[in-house]
């Protein structure tokens, strides 16, 4: 009897072929993964503890050399938020001094080690600083710092208030980074308490990034200088408050307590226009070479942290060939290569404990595949 079917049927099938044949692979052995040299990676016991013991004996003297050098390293703090003009009489206290003016932070004793050979940076810290505030970070112009004054911020309101004067000329450099600029100074003379000791004045060249100097700060083609007959170029609004006392202080002092940046490829200037990324942060104030030995540090005292609850110190540090100190660093290594350590002595011992468990499994897998290969064979005999 033959089975007539409608011809959409046969059609159907037909479809169903083409488009199971489009959606099959090509045979070759690039698509079907057969190429002679590949890698199948098979993990073993054996692999894995041999990559966690070698893991763990790379990182830990790593980390063991990164915690020596640290501890090497000279650094030291000094902070001054609530310091004296005095320390031996009760004196005025420089955080309650009025704004505006200038309070001399005096005798905080320096004592340098004998084992500090090279030069030291100098660095200015703040704590609970939030430099990293959205808002803060983009009260800026970037276009102003590449040369254009009239340059706008990312949002004109995020410059507000300290895009304009009462007189409608633009700030330069506008925002709130600009306008907060840090004014405390430093001075380091030579013996403790000593007034005729030697002033050891800083190296304030090569402080900043040289891709910033070079591209991202750059003077305008017409600068003069933010003075009152050039009305193009207005200081920052809190500036202003500075300007006499600037001149009064490099007269007084020299070029070690200038306050104002001189324009705006002013190093200091540079760096504090380079937001930080946590609320406690250090920006380098400058370089300098002491002996061992004892020096005392005056801080002209001008930036006030108090509605803020903010801290200011003085940090001078020493550098290596592995950079400032840091323990972070160390510390990692040396955790993650005891954990290794541990975790390859851990698959060790699960190893053993279940080698008898995996030895009798594939005890019993053998006498499967046998039993099934016999009764294949009796089959295969009783046919014939």
């Amino acid at each position: 009897m033959r089975l007539i079917l409608p011809c959409g049927c046969l059609q159907k099938d037909e479809d169903d072929e083409d488009q199971a044949h489009l959606h099959k692979p090509r045979d070759n052995k690039l698509y079907q993964q057969k190429l002679k040299p590949c890698c199948l990676l098979v993990i073993t016991t054996q692999k894995v503890v041999t990559l966690f013991v070698l893991t763990g004996l790379i990182f830990l003297p790593i980390g063991i050399t990164l915690l020596v050098q640290s501890t090497e390293i000279y650094q030291q703090d000094f902070e001054y938020t609530h310091c004296f003009t005095d320390p031996r009489i009760e004196s005025i206290q420089c955080s309650k001094a009025a704004i505006g003016t200038t309070c001399f932070c005096k005798d905080i004793e320096i004592t340098v080690p004998d084992t500090v050979k090279g030069e030291i940076m100098l660095l200015y810290g703040l704590n609970n600083y939030y430099q990293n505030h959205r808002l803060y970070r983009q009260s800026q112009s970037f276009l102003q710092l590449l040369g254009d004054v009239e340059g706008s911020c990312y949002v004109k309101e995020y410059c507000d208030p300290y895009n304009q004067d009462a007189e409608e000329v633009t700030y330069y450099p506008k925002g709130a980074i600009a306008n907060s600029y840090f004014t405390d100074t430093f001075k380091i003379k030579r013996g403790f308490k000593d007034s005729k000791g030697e002033e050891i004045i800083p190296d304030f060249t090569d402080i900043s990034w040289k891709s910033d100097r070079d591209s991202k700060f750059l003077l305008p083609a017409n600068w003069k200088g933010w003075t009152p007959e050039n009305g193009e170029y207005a200081m920052p609004k809190d500036w202003n408050i500075w300007t006499d006392n600037d001149k009064d202080a490099q007269n007084m002092n020299g070029t070690s307590y200038k306050i104002l940046p001189s324009d705006i490829r002013d190093e200091h200037l540079i760096n504090w226009m380079n937001p930080a990324a946590f609320p406690s942060f250090t920006k380098l104030y400058g370089k300098i070479k002491l002996d061992p030995g004892t020096y005392t540090l005056e801080v002209a005292y001008r930036y006030h942290v108090d509605a803020f609850h903010g801290e200011k110190f003085v940090r001078l540090a020493e550098t290596s060939w592995m950079g400032g100190r840091s323990y972070f660093l160390g510390s990692a290594y040396c955790i993650v290569g005891f954990f290794c350590l541990v975790a390859a002595a851990f698959f060790v011992v699960i190893s053993r404990q279940t080698r008898a468990k995996r030895h009798e499994r594939k005890k019993k897998i053998d006498e499967q595949l046998v039993h099934y290969k016999d009764q294949n064979n009796n089959a295969h005999s009783s046919t014939l």
